[in-house]
């Protein structure tokens, strides 16, 4: 039965709507939604079910009223006259009414009018009075007693209307109301069967569609339907096998990517306008089509023949209406169903309906999936038409982005560089070979704008290539045309990893040059290797490093033991078989197609595993038993094996050389692979035994990979091994012929069970310090508690000026002018004078010791003149505007009384910009008057202005770490660019390289992508240096969640010191003898220069992923006695505003501080 109804539609600020509907009665329902169509639809359902169990004489309610129309009317409402004491005397607005004309008799006709949302309050109309005041005289006694949030809800915000609202339903017949006749059989069934469902009645919905399909129609109704461009012919033959009274079932067949779902969505929506949608707004009136997937209607289905059961019901959907069902995975049909007690499948299932019409179903499969599904159930796919769709040509594709780019530009607010397009068009071609055009260079495309954009962002190549960049894990250099590859750092990255085995690093090398280059063969994967060579001698460490380097993560590698794939039922555990269709590696390749295979130990695999690798080698490709292909042509594919690397000698002759084990090892490998597949391997790499200085490097790098076990990292525990550690290690568990393999499992057994008892047995404590050495033939270990630094008691001036506001901040400003000028009239600036006349007096004399002192002094002098004159021009800056602004406004303009015309003289536009001070200024100004009160006291000694500033990574990354301390980077760049001059620095990489020289050789440091330091010295010369470093001296500990725990000790080292360079390399030589002291048991033992210190500071940050943007920092300065957020680039950037609180420093002898408070 087709009925219609009104419906009162009200949309509020947010962009929601809320429906209610009119003249329903007792019946009257509400929803809210912010979509239209789904607000339809749930309406429809709840009307639906009401309709089904109605007593057929209230049906009449169900009819759309004639001349039901919306008026608002304006209503002075006064409460006092009717109700005494209320809350809302009085309340105006501007109100809707609904004019509904009703029956009063068989003859006459009447006009009641209500509020949409109070139905049940109404009067009848008297046409010849106004609407408003008989609706003003209702509605006072009716609202009286409404509080004023609800009168506030009733009234019109000029956005509300009416809508007439048609469906369909089936109501109850004169036969439902008969009782049914009891059956004879009825008694037995004392139960339903788990899964059995009691038979519905209809009512123009679904019985099961609703739960395992998506309506694509009611997308394409709302507008959230994404149908791209048309395309002919698809188009015409699409609405020719699916727009008319008689449809054809229809296989659409083109490489994925090509467009196939797309040009479904087109001819929903092309359909949806044929049918008059826009006219009528009947969802029941149009052609739905739905997607249902084979997988999700067997889906939870345990018992025998429940999923059959599932499928009638579908059925029964499906014939009920004007449906079509989009099967997402249709080549399946001909498995899906299938166990090993029945060989029914969905296919052989709707097979029947199919052919006789009464279903419509379209699917979209490959062509391997159409070899899959014909071979299965050929009857089957017999019955459908097939429309091949070819993948669109360059130009096409272009003109597809160009269309796209608008439709993206008004959704997400962004905006595209015009060169953008054909780069990406180029990119998505090379990179995603395993997709077609459009869809892939789309795809990419809209990828961009939500991941990528914002709104007024200019989308442009650098965006491209950095996305493309985290996407697929290849670094920048392999995926800009215009970045350089710096063979140097390709090889030193690939040889911190993998050590000894310079012929294997060198291979990868070129492999990556190859990458960058473009030289690798667009149909193969990038590289087809074999490593043979020994156990333990970094086949698969330098698979992983490859794995890293290549695509930015060591997990990309995919590695299969071939020791798991002996049997016969090798190549069907990875590509799949008809019980398993999804196969192990075709399944892993799919989910990442940007990863290194590594096939580990490849000889004990099952031979027939081997014709399996020879098509994955040769095309790039592999299917599973599903028909789905896994692309390989943005793989490397390791194979490793110890072919020919067994061999013993024979008595007498000694061990072989490099060269004869080669030989040995190509023997093997040709005996071993058939000659095609050994044609097909690109290159063999040989790995040789390591020697011990290789060994000695090795235990380096798995002692530090050991040190940072998540157990001792999480509890915040920071570990450093001397030289004597290292020894013993290599001696006692090296072996050539065993490679680095003994050594792990003796670094578990021995140094892994001392650490672990000391985690237990050692003082507990937020941080700890352990050293690992040797005593008496055992290692053994020292554990300090690290405790945070001591709170300054004084107190700082600056602390009560943050929280003041800007006008109070300029105040201070004029009282601090005030206080350095009597600083620069006063007896210690005098007596500063009198000590630079009488140094220089000294060094004209010829005595030269007083050179240091001249310098400092007459420094000193020149920077309180500076800062003073710097002080004078940011106290005047607010004066000088305001009295411009003042001359602008007063005398901006001149009136001519004889023209009745005023002309401007200045023009606001043409001043020169306002000379805004801001508050961070005017706070750096202030703690630099606190500052300058401190030193002052203090000026005539010279150690306070010379000092070196050392910085010592602790724990693991000392243990020849590959990165270095990116934390002691950050702590020079902060300590370089703030107080003093630098006279000279040093800075010890890892592997024993030094970097030293003044100020210009530091900035070019910190400006370069060099590795991060193992330790750092700064020599800096400046008033006031010593005090304001001193709250640095102290542990700075970094925490980071994709990165290991940094502690960094730094010293303030006074004036007498030696210089940078000399001051590393005494270091050293004291660390030494410490190391060999407590060895042999020396009592004292002298001092330990890396011994903990207290915690000045730590640092919870994460470095973000883009260079240039921020991230969150979150800081705790136990000195300070501070803990906050910063969004900041690097740690660095945060300092400053922690330094400007610690200048300002309470001075201990009770002087009064300008601004602060007297103590």
């Amino acid at each position: 039965m087709n009925l219609s109804i009104a419906v009162y539609q009200r949309r509020d600020a947010s962009g929601g709507y809320q429906w209610t509907t009119l003249a329903l009665g007792p019946h009257t329902r509400a929803r809210e939604g912010r979509s239209t169509v789904k607000l339809q639809q749930k309406l429809v359902e709840d009307l639906r079910s009401i309709i089904g169990e109605l007593p057929i004489r209230e049906l009449s309610y169900f009819q759309l009223p004639r001349g039901i129309r919306l008026e608002r009317v304006q209503l002075e409402l006064d409460f006092k006259r009717v109700r005494a004491g209320t809350e809302t005397p009085r309340f105006s607005g501007l109100f809707p009414l609904i004019l509904e004309p009703r029956w009063r008799t068989r003859d006459e006709l009447m006009t009641i009018a209500y509020h949409p949302e109070r139905q049940d309050e109404w009067f009848p109309v008297d046409t010849g009075e106004s609407l408003e005041e008989q609706a003003k005289v209702f509605f006072t006694r009716a609202w009286a007693g409404l509080e004023f949030y609800e009168l506030e809800a009733l009234r019109s915000n000029r956005k509300d209307s009416l809508k007439a609202l048609a469906f369909v339903a089936s109501p109850k017949s004169l036969l439902d109301t008969l009782g049914g006749k009891k059956g004879p059989w009825d008694d037995l069934e004392l139960e339903d069967r788990p899964g059995k469902e009691k038979k519905k009645k209809s009512g123009g919905g679904t019985r099961v569609l609703n739960n395992l399909g998506t309506n694509l129609t009611l997308q394409a109704a709302e507008g959230s339907l994404e149908t791209g461009m048309p395309r002919s012919p698809y188009r015409e033959q699409l609405q020719l096998l699916l727009g008319g009274e008689r449809r054809t079932p229809v296989l659409l067949v083109g490489p994925p990517g090509c467009g196939k779902r797309t040009l479904l969505k087109r001819f929903v929506a092309e359909q949806l306008e044929a049918e008059g949608f826009q006219t009528h707004r009947n969802l029941d009136k149009v052609t739905e089509v739905w997607t249902v997937a084979g997988k999700r209607i067997i889906a939870g289905m345990k018992y025998v023949g429940d999923w059959e059961q599932r499928c009638l019901k579908l059925l029964e959907d499906a014939k009920g209406g004007r449906r079509i069902l989009f099967v997402e995975d249709l080549h399946a049909f001909g498995r899906i169903g299938r166990s090993r007690d029945s060989d029914t499948h969905l296919a052989l299932f709707f097979q029947g309906a199919l052919a006789r019409g009464e279903i419509t179903l379209v699917g979209a499969v490959t062509s391997e999936q159409l070899q899959r599904l014909e071979s299965d159930a050929p009857s089957f796919a017999a019955l459908f038409t097939q429309l091949h769709v070819r993948p669109t040509s360059t130009d096409e594709t272009l003109r597809m982005l160009l269309h796209e780019s608008r439709e993206l530009e008004a959704k997400h607010q962004v905006f595209w560089e015009v060169t953008l397009f054909p780069a990406l068009l180029e990119q998505a071609g090379s990179l995603f070979t395993g997709a077609a055009l459009p869809g892939k260079a789309i795809d990419l495309l809209r990828s961009l704008a939500t991941e990528v954009g914002h709104p007024g962002k200019s989308i442009e190549l650098e965006d491209l290539f950095a996305y493309l960049s985290r996407r697929t894990g290849l670094p920048d250099f392999l995926i800009g045309p215009q970045e350089k590859l710096e063979p140097e750092e390709v090889h030193e990255a690939l040889s911190r990893k993998v050590m000894g085995q310079p012929e294997a690093v060198r291979v990868a090398c070129d492999l990556v040059a190859r990458i960058h280059s473009g030289l690798t063969d667009p149909r193969r994967p990038y590289g087809v290797y074999l490593f043979t060579g020994p156990t333990g001698t970094g086949k698969t460490e330098l698979a992983r490093a490859l794995a890293g380097y290549l695509y930015g993560d060591a997990s990309r590698m995919v590695r299969l033991d071939m020791a798991e794939f002996q049997t016969p039922d090798a190549v069907a555990r990875l590509t799949g078989d008809a019980w398993q269709p999804e196969g192990r590696l075709t399944r892993l390749i799919r989910e990442q197609p940007f990863s290194l295979v590594l096939f580990d130990e490849i000889e004990k695999a099952h031979p027939s595993l081997l014709n399996l690798l020879l098509q994955t080698f040769d095309e790039g490709r592999l299917t599973d038993a599903s028909g789905e292909t896994a692309d390989f042509t943005h793989t490397v594919i390791v194979m490793t094996s110890n072919l020919g690397a067994r061999r013993k000698p024979a008595v007498g002759i000694g061990e072989p050389d490099a060269r004869s084990l080669e030989l040995d090892a190509d023997r093997a490998v040709r005996e071993f692979f058939p000659p095609e597949l050994f044609n097909r391997i690109d290159r063999i790499v040989h790995f040789s035994p390591l020697s011990r200085a290789v060994g000695e490097k090795v235990v380096e790098k798995e002692l530090a990979r050991l040190l940072s076990r998540h157990g001792l990292t999480s509890r915040n525990i920071f570990v450093s091994a001397d030289d004597a550690v290292k020894r013993r290690i290599v001696e006692e568990s090296f072996d050539p012929h065993l490679g680095a393999r003994p050594l792990k499992r003796y670094l578990e057994e021995k140094v892994g069970q001392v650490l672990s008892e000391a985690i237990i047995r050692g003082p507990q404590s937020l941080m700890r310090l352990f050293q690992l050495y040797i005593r008496d033939g055992r290692f053994e270990v020292q554990a300090d508690a690290l405790v945070p630094r001591e709170p300054v008691a004084e107190g700082f001036a600056l602390e009560p000026l943050l929280a003041l506001p800007v006008a109070r901040l300029r105040e201070k400003m004029l009282e601090a002018r005030e206080v350095v000028q009597g600083m620069r009239e006063s007896a210690a600036l005098g007596a500063l004078s009198e000590q630079v006349r009488f140094h220089l007096e000294r060094l004209h004399a010829g005595d030269h010791e007083h050179a240091e002192s001249l310098y400092t002094l007459d420094a000193m002098r020149m920077y309180l003149e500076e800062f003073a004159n710097q002080l004078e021009l940011l106290a005047r800056a607010p004066e000088e505007d305001a009295r411009e602004m003042i001359e602008v406004e007063r005398f901006g303009t001149l009136d001519l009384p004889q023209e009745d015309t005023r002309v401007r003289l200045f023009d606001r536009r043409a001043l020169a910009p306002v000379k805004v001070v801001s508050r961070e200024q005017m706070l750096d100004a202030l703690s630099e008057v606190y500052f300058l009160q401190r030193i002052l006291r203090e000026l005539s000694s010279p150690d306070q202005h010379v000092i070196t500033l050392e910085l010592l990574p602790l724990g693991q990354w000392r243990q020849g770490a590959p990165s270095g301390s990116l934390l002691t980077r950050w702590l020079c760049s902060a300590y370089a660019h703030s107080r003093g001059a630098i006279e000279s620095f040093a800075v010890h990489l890892p592997g024993g390289a030094v970097v030293r020289g003044g100020v210009r050789q530091l900035r070019e440091f910190l400006g370069s992508s060099m590795t991060e330091p193992v330790h750092a010295a700064i020599k800096l010369v400046g008033p006031g240096v010593r005090p304001f470093f001193e709250g640095e001296a102290g542990l700075h500990v970094w925490q980071s969640s994709g990165r290991l725990p940094e502690i960094v000790k730094v010293r303030v080292h006074e004036a007498s010191a030696p210089e940078p360079a000399e001051l590393l390399a005494m270091h050293g030589a004291k660390l030494q003898a410490f190391h060999k002291a407590r060895q042999e048991g020396v009592s004292p033992l002298p001092e330990d220069p890396e011994s903990g210190a207290p915690v000045v500071r730590a640092y919870r940050f994460d470095p973000p992923a883009r260079p240039g943007t921020v991230s969150v920092l979150e800081l705790d300065d136990y000195l300070l006695t501070h803990s906050g957020s910063h969004r900041v680039r690097a740690p660095e950037d945060a300092l400053p505003a922690l330094w400007r609180l610690r200048m300002s420093q309470n001075p201990s002898n009770g002087r009064s501080i300008p601004g602060g408070r007297h103590e």
